[in-house]
């Protein structure tokens, strides 16, 4: 069958940092649809439709995104492909299996109740508007597979938000190194922080990748973010007691994954 394949490129010399949030282990801050796309951050101007009645269309871009079954954690040239530790459910936008020809762990916003919007930041959820009157194909709610225990181990099964911060304004080429802080602490009850600042966990890559051709014909915009360095994560706990917040422990997980993100401009499709 095929499957998504990844290379985990080195790492750049000149990455730019900024922030990467996934996850939200609190309230978080979440993209919300709006009337109109986010022209500003991109210099190009954005006509806003309107309805037979006059009122205004939501044109958010929505995202498509796909999880890789496996990445490649050596070199091109030496390549040592391993099985990604956190993948999607196994299906396609619409909620069928996947095919032996087609990506495996695909999601788009506005499918079976996932919402993904990009403006000048990308936000996740794979079951913010899921119900149980969506179709079969949209049941159970989609979700992520997390291999805590190695790829050998049954996966938690998760469904957190994700916040992917400025990928709006990268060029095409451009890479930003970021900690990654998946957010996982209601559902595992523990965070996951891909971050330099506690070795040996790795911050993440996040690339902007050349432009498409979406289904429409459009050339659209693409971006990959990926575990590099150790490809290892330090495990977050919450205080105890009343102290707020949390504390970074000396747990590691070795999680390497990716994942290739892509711009729907508006008219976009939407199931059902």
């Amino acid at each position: 069958m095929k499957r998504n394949r990844f290379t985990l490129p080195a790492v750049p010399t000149a990455a730019l940092a900024c922030s990467l949030l996934i996850g939200c282990d609190g309230p978080g801050v979440a993209v919300q649809p709006s009337d109109r796309a986010s022209s500003a951050s991109w210099g190009r101007p954005v006509e806003i439709p309107r309805s037979a009645a006059g009122a205004k269309v939501d044109e958010t871009i929505r995202a498509r995104f796909s999880w890789a079954d496996s990445i490649n954690v050596g070199s091109v040239a030496t390549p040592a492909w391993e099985l990604a530790a956190i993948r999607g459910d196994d299906r396609l936008r619409d909620g069928n299996p996947s095919g032996p020809a087609g990506p495996s762990n695909e999601y788009q916003g506005n499918y079976c109740g996932v919402n993904a919007v990009i403006g000048g930041q990308l936000f996740v959820d794979p079951q913010r508007y899921w119900s149980t009157s969506l179709p079969a194909s949209c049941q159970p709610a989609r979700y992520y597979r997390y291999y805590l225990n190695g790829p050998s181990q049954a996966p938690s099964v998760v469904r957190p938000q994700s916040i992917v911060q400025d990928i709006g304004a990268m060029g095409v080429g451009e890479t930003h190194i970021q900690p990654f802080q998946s957010g996982t602490m209601n559902e595992l009850g523990f965070g996951l922080w891909f971050d330099d600042a506690y070795p040996p966990a790795s911050s993440v890559l996040v690339t902007r990748l050349p432009n498409v051709i979406d289904e429409l014909g459009r050339s659209v915009r693409q971006w990959r973010v990926e575990t590099r360095g150790s490809h290892k994560a330090v495990m977050v706990v919450p205080n105890t007691g009343k102290r707020p917040g949390t504390t970074v422990t000396t747990t590691f997980y070795y999680l390497p994954w990716a994942m290739t993100i892509t711009e729907v401009p508006y008219p976009f499709p939407s199931y059902p």
